[in-house]
């Protein structure tokens, strides 16, 4: 099973739960401690799939290429975010007093998912930029790449390099988030000298000053 499988089932998983919590509030197929029951071993079969989607790509992070951890608090501050808003959903419905607060538990569940994701992103290193030959690889959110020929021009400013598309489109990587900033920067270096990648006169000049 990949990424997209696991990424399609835990949605199902999620869809399939909210509508039978939703219908039961009608029907009343389950009592409540039945209705929990399902929800929490639903709830386990999705943190389980969301793990493995994250994990399954981490044989990208094994390959043998030049790496580096690119951990932001960007990523941190919207994963946290996220979860709260659940959280905060979790607690409204649980205290309305009526039978929408059985939908608390599944607000819960992926609030928790998120926080999981979150560490286990951490931990193994999931979020990083990798030098390819030709192009640049970032992991994140989700897995973009930059190839060197669609680069107009690059700017280097305050620790953050500017990669400038063709399209207009920018990517930015700061050093400041990069664990082996040193290596890093004499790597990208080769990378950009290597691909004749267009850089301005002053960002070439602060790069350069730094490395001596």
């Amino acid at each position: 099973m990949n990424s997209a499988l696991a990424s399609i089932g835990k949605n199902i998983l999620l869809l399939g739960i909210l509508a039978l919590s939703s219908l039961n509030f009608f029907y009343g197929w389950f009592n409540w401690k039945e209705l929990l029951g399902i929800q929490l071993i639903i709830g386990l079969l999705y943190v389980f799939l969301s793990c493995y989607e994250i994990l399954n790509a981490s044989y990208k992070a094994s390959l043998p290429v030049q790496r580096y951890s690119y951990f932001t608090f960007r990523l941190v501050t919207l994963r946290v975010l996220k979860a709260s808003i659940f959280i905060t959903f979790a607690l409204m419905l649980y205290t309305s007093g009526s039978r929408a607060k059985y939908l608390y538990v599944i607000c819960l569940i992926i609030a928790f998912t998120e926080i999981v994701v979150l560490f286990i992103k951490y931990k193994k290193d999931l979020c990083f930029v990798s030098i390819y030959a030709n192009y640049l690889l970032f992991a994140e959110s989700s897995l973009k790449k930059i190839f060197a020929s669609e680069i107009s021009i690059i700017e280097f400013r305050h620790e953050i390099f500017y990669f400038v598309k063709k399209d207009k489109k920018v990517f930015q990587i700061k050093l400041s988030h990069i664990a082996e900033k040193d290596k890093f920067l004499f790597a990208i270096n080769e990378w950009i000298i290597r691909n004749n990648c267009p850089v301005s006169i002053e960002s070439k000049e602060k790069i350069e000053g730094i490395l001596k």
